[in-house]
């Protein structure tokens, strides 16, 4: 199950839903998990997810993607500085400045003519409102402190395009819930 709740917008002055997360799991319990599900031991899970970084940095400074089969593909982007040159002989790494580490989920077929979704939204996907006991606006951060703030993600929006949205039942706000539609 996955958890939602209300996001007022100073900006538009609407509200809108935010996906939630209760909790953050680190890479011991992945390797606890893994390891009831696989026949690899908890060390051998747990040696495989720490050496995954270290490899996937060096490929990617040689240039390459790096593809993780049901998960998605990784890859650099950069930005440059605002201003560009005249002379194409003239562009040189000089005009990077930052780098970054980009996602896109891999998708599966549903099934249903041409239609994909992302591999990682289970198909059977519900969502369920956590009350909000501070509301959060869009120019806030979450409070660490509070249970269920462990995270915010716009609702409906995924990297890699489309939306994410595997629908799902799901309750509504008790008050103040807007249409959930779509107002970006």
């Amino acid at each position: 199950m996955a958890f939602f709740r209300e996001k007022f917008s100073k900006l538009t002055n609407l509200w809108s839903v935010v996906s939630v997360s209760i909790s953050q799991y680190s890479t011991k319990r992945l390797a606890k998990d893994i390891e009831k599900e696989s026949t690899v031991s908890h060390a051998d899970v747990t040696a495989v997810l720490t050496a995954l970084p270290t490899v996937m940095k060096r490929y990617l400074a040689e240039g390459h993607t790096v593809k993780l089969e049901g998960i998605g593909t990784f890859y650099l982007t950069v930005q440059c500085t605002k201003t560009g040159v005249a002379d194409e002989k003239k562009i040189s790494a000089d005009q990077i400045t930052n780098v970054k580490v980009q996602f896109r989920p891999e998708m599966e077929s549903t099934g249903r003519k041409g239609k994909l979704r992302n591999a990682l939204i289970a198909e059977d996907l519900e969502w369920t409102y956590l009350p909000n006991t501070k509301k959060v606006e869009e120019d806030e951060e979450p409070d660490d402190e509070e249970p269920g703030n462990g995270g915010e993600t716009p609702g409906g929006e995924t990297p890699g395009g489309g939306n994410g949205g595997n629908g799902g039942g799901g309750t509504t706000p008790p008050s103040g819930g807007g249409d959930g539609g779509d107002d970006n």
